[in-house]
């Protein structure tokens, strides 16, 4: 089961200077369920024909359960405030037509077996540019593993996915389904792993709406009789106490993702990617496509939202003075829900904040006004440009081709001060580090392209 984005809109012109916008969620169901029968009784035969070859099964176990950590981590370069939600638990109801989470609730679907995990927003971005990795949540030993299957399928289907199996030490299994072709460790069976080592790329193989992570937990032998929920809840009779070594609450509300952009995102029909059109540098005067002129977008992607919760949006002025602001309210209860507001862009240069609170928690990110009269030396060469120079801490790198991957920065005493990738052709980062001379790096992810000096004054 999966969340992906097709696209849904509801306008709202009360004023001149909102838009709102939203996305619907897409999922699998008990007709399309993220594994068929006949795909369990394979792999639990390939996992009990492993488990014996390796002796697994003479092991003496302990009894205690395993402490799982999250089997999802961001990718270095993802700096999201979160890029997941929980699109599915297991339904801890067996009887046919009837479904229950482990609190009690319906974030489930009829005879699911596992924990779907969705990765978003931009779930197909992410998926490209291998954003989300999937970790092992305990160690132990790969008794089942599989890769090379197209990983971007939209709906319910009788294909296999590429997954991994692991038993741990105490004789429970953990199942990790649905991941990115060519992405799965190239470990073997027999190879152990330890908790929280790379297994692969969350992906959309198999029987899949979009991508995410189905985890699935065991206990003894590997078939469906043992499963279990690690999630502690009052109506989950499964399990004593909690399988993880930190529960997440059962729903996460928060906004996962703050940003202005240039015009609309594009969220088209699954697999094709999402386009952020998200820019943290805007050069007066601004005309963003399908904009007022003068006027951005800024969005806010909020996670488990809640009717009646409220989240006040600020932009502020770079003496931390409020340029602007306005509350969105929430009306209704959403796994997911993105809401983009045009608002009139501040015309003074200078490093502008876009602020949201939600739930509690305040989110934010900086994004610059400058003159399009202002001229800038620009470093320059056949892999790409940099600019300005010196610099302010604002820089922009425009590169030529997609194979130049990320840039690192350097202090005048070598350490290294910042990582960025470079997802798109043009990028803006921020130094927020003191004045003097500083070296950068370009890569391709794994050997130097090019490099150089600037100055930040």
């Amino acid at each position: 089961m999966s969340a992906f984005p097709g696209k849904a809109f509801s306008q709202n012109l009360k004023d001149s200077t909102s838009e709102n916008e939203e996305i619907s969620l897409i999922v699998n169901d008990a007709e399309h369920p993220c594994i068929t029968e006949a795909e369990y009784e394979i792999i639990e035969n390939e996992c009990k024909k492993n488990i014996e070859l390796l002796g697994l099964d003479k092991i003496v176990k302990s009894r205690s359960a395993v402490s799982l950590q999250w089997p999802l981590r961001a990718a270095n370069g993802l700096n999201d405030y979160s890029f997941y939600n929980v699109s599915a638990y297991v339904d801890l109801n067996s009887a046919t037509g009837a479904t229950q989470d482990n609190n009690c609730g319906s974030n489930t679907y009829d005879g699911h077996r596992g924990t779907d995990i969705s990765i978003w927003p931009y779930n197909f971005l992410k998926m490209d540019k291998d954003m989300v990795e999937v970790i092992a949540a305990a160690p132990g030993t790969i008794i089942a593993v599989h890769d090379g299957e197209f990983d971007k399928n939209c709906s319910g289907n009788s294909l296999t996915a590429n997954y991994i199996m692991i038993q741990h030490q105490d004789g429970s299994s953990a199942m990790y389904w649905h991941m990115k072709k060519n992405s799965v460790t190239t470990k073997t069976v027999g190879q152990t792993v330890v908790a929280g080592e790379y297994l692969g790329v969350v992906g959309s193989s198999g029987s899949s709406s979009g991508p995410h992570l189905h985890f699935e937990v065991r206990t003894g032998t590997f078939d469906a009789n043992t499963r279990v929920d690690p999630f502690s809840g009052s109506c989950n009779s499964t399990i004593a106490s909690s399988w993880w070594a930190n529960q997440k609450t059962y729903k996460e509300t928060a906004i996962t993702r703050i940003s202005v952009n240039t015009t609309d995102a594009v969220f088209p029909p699954c697999p094709d990617t999402e386009i952020p059109n998200e820019s943290n540098v805007f050069a007066v005067p601004f005309q963003g496509v399908g904009l007022a002129a003068g006027y951005a977008k800024f969005y806010i992607f909020i996670r488990d939202e809640i009717s009646g919760l409220n989240a006040e949006l600020k932009i502020l002025n770079p003496n931390g003075t409020t340029f602007n602001s306005w509350t969105y309210n929430s009306t209704a209860n959403n796994k997911i829900k993105v809401w983009g507001f045009s608002k009139l862009l501040p015309t003074t240069p200078g490093l502008y904040t876009f602020q949201a609170q939600y739930n509690g928690i305040t989110t934010s990110t900086k994004f610059e006004i400058t003159n399009n009269t202002q001229s800038y030396n620009v470093i320059e060469n056949q892999y790409f440009k940099l600019y300005p120079n010196p610099s302010n801490g604002r820089i922009t790198i425009e590169k030529t081709s997609n194979k130049y991957q990320r840039i690192l920065i350097y202090n005048s005493m070598g350490a290294l001060i910042l990582e960025k990738n470079l997802l798109d052709y043009k990028t803006n980062i921020f130094i927020n580090d003191s004045k003097g001379l500083y070296l950068f790096r370009i890569t391709d992810g794994n050997q130097i392209i090019s490099s150089g000096k600037f100055i930040l004054e």
